[in-house]
């Protein structure tokens, strides 16, 4: 057992049932003693519904508290409805206030109306002050469980706070002391080395010395996010519409959001609708739920490219060979605007572009307009133009190949640019501009780009058989 603790932890999943079988619970105790509460949560993933229960049981209270909070939902539901009353209340009373509120987000009814049966007064409070905010919000993120103290204290008075505190909060929001003033207002912040290197009788208001970094209970998560990226914070003070400090973000919540929003954009990203669930744990037919309709809007889409089909079908019943080049045509364009779409989702969501900004968008525009021509367009019509020559060994075919590549390229590069900034100015997500809604427009453009430039450039050249039709 000792040396398989900090082997993965799938590798224990036999050893832990022939335990479970075996009754051993003696020695499974004292194992989970010793890992990783993510290790603990991969082995009751790993469990039937009915191990699960028995193994939880067997976790330390604390421990316990924190590998629920990193369960899946549908893995917290089967427990709770197992547990007795006072278990679900040691449960809650051991989590933190912002886990707390995302599991009664979580639940159902039912299960939400037992589960505030077993809270305090205060805790019911603390939730219902959270709820009151924005799913999504910052508000929603934050703990009301951090340390404050008012400028005039002094730094002996702070520490024996810190002490007191750090008794029952989490070791993360003990890293720095939020400063306030007589109205709560956030005046700043004071790390714990900072305090312990300072004089005894000194106040703590005098240690302060940046303007504070906060983030509006009513700002999107991504906004904290951002914030604690860029400043590298451990963790993010949160004030109401006044200033006044109402909670705090921690490293480890935002590192949630992070992944959340990351999966949550490459999923609509790729034209996958609602992607809130882990997609191999639903039902076939909530998996076609979520993929079907996008799929049918894009397959209607495509008819606009079929129209265009029909209506050169007299062109390519002359000229066959113009055939030949519609994939690398198609696949280039559609390839150009998505990488496009990509690079400007990345700005939007990091603060990069300013999509309120019409001077800068049309300056990082021009810029990648540029790029485009320069980097992109020029070199792709060569390339398509070596394969046109080396395949028909026709000048006008090599020119109206050439020609389209460079347009469509331009043209691509530019849908993928506009369409997740005109979303973001619409207050719609930018990765909903997904890449196969991208390639599905830049095929229609393609087509009709490629035949009407080569009915121009071979009607005029003499280049069809038998005269200009």
């Amino acid at each position: 057992w000792r040396r398989h603790v900090l082997q993965t932890a799938r590798l224990l999943l036999p050893e832990i049932r022939e335990a479970l079988r075996g009754r051993r619970f003696r020695e499974l105790k004292e194992v989970l003693s010793r890992m990783w509460p993510y290790d603990v949560v991969e082995v009751l993933e790993g469990l039937s519904p009915q191990e699960a229960v028995i193994l939880f049981r067997l976790l330390p209270k604390d421990l316990a508290a924190h590998v629920f909070s990193e369960l899946e939902p549908d893995l917290q539901e089967r427990l709770l409805l197992s547990f007795t009353d006072q278990e679900v209340h040691e449960i809650l009373e051991e989590l933190d206030p912002d886990d707390r509120t995302e599991l009664l987000e979580e639940m159902p009814a039912n299960v939400v109306r037992r589960l505030l049966k077993t809270l305090s007064p205060e805790e019911r409070r603390q939730v219902t002050a959270i709820l009151q905010y924005p799913e999504s919000s910052a508000g929603r993120l934050m703990s009301p469980e951090l340390v404050e103290a008012h400028a005039h204290e002094r730094v002996r008075d702070v520490i024996k706070k810190l002490i007191a505190k750090a008794q029952v909060f989490p070791e993360e929001v003990l890293h720095e002391v939020y400063v306030i003033d007589r109205e709560r207002r956030l005046l700043g912040s004071v790390s714990l080395v900072r305090l312990l290197r300072a004089s005894w009788d000194t106040p703590v208001g005098e240690l302060v010395e940046r303007e504070p970094i906060a983030v509006s209970a009513w700002d999107d998560q991504e906004v904290a996010a951002r914030l604690i990226q860029k400043y590298d914070l451990l963790a993010l003070p949160v004030v109401d519409r006044e200033g006044r400090l109402v909670g705090v973000i921690t490293v480890d919540d935002v590192l949630d959001v992070l992944e959340e929003e990351t999966a949550e954009d490459f999923l609509r990203f790729a034209a996958v609708a609602d992607p809130e669930d882990r997609y191999f744990s639903l039902s076939v037919r909530e998996r076609i739920r979520k993929r079907l309709p996008w799929l049918a809007g894009l397959a209607l889409l495509a008819n606009v490219s079929s129209f265009v089909l029909h209506r050169y079908e007299w062109l390519l019943e002359q000229m066959v060979v113009l055939a030949v080049f519609i994939p690398i045509l198609n696949g280039t364009a559609g390839n150009t605007g998505s990488q496009a779409a990509s690079f400007v989702i990345r700005a939007l969501a990091t603060g990069e572009l300013d999509p309120e900004s019409p001077r800068e968008i049309l300056k990082a525009w021009l810029r990648e307009l540029l790029t485009a021509f320069l980097g992109l367009s020029l070199p792709l019509a060569g390339v398509v133009a070596l394969t046109t020559w080396i395949r028909t060994g026709n000048l006008l075919f090599v020119g109206v190949t050439a020609s389209t590549m460079m347009v469509v390229v331009l043209l691509a590069n530019t849908i993928g640019f506009f369409l997740p900034v005109l979303a973001k100015r619409l207050g719609l997500d930018p990765a909903s501009i997904s890449a196969p809604l991208n390639a599905t427009l830049n095929d229609a453009l393609t087509l009709l780009l490629y035949f009407s430039i080569a009915h121009a450039l071979l009607s005029r050249l003499g280049g069809f058989p038998g005269g200009v039709p």
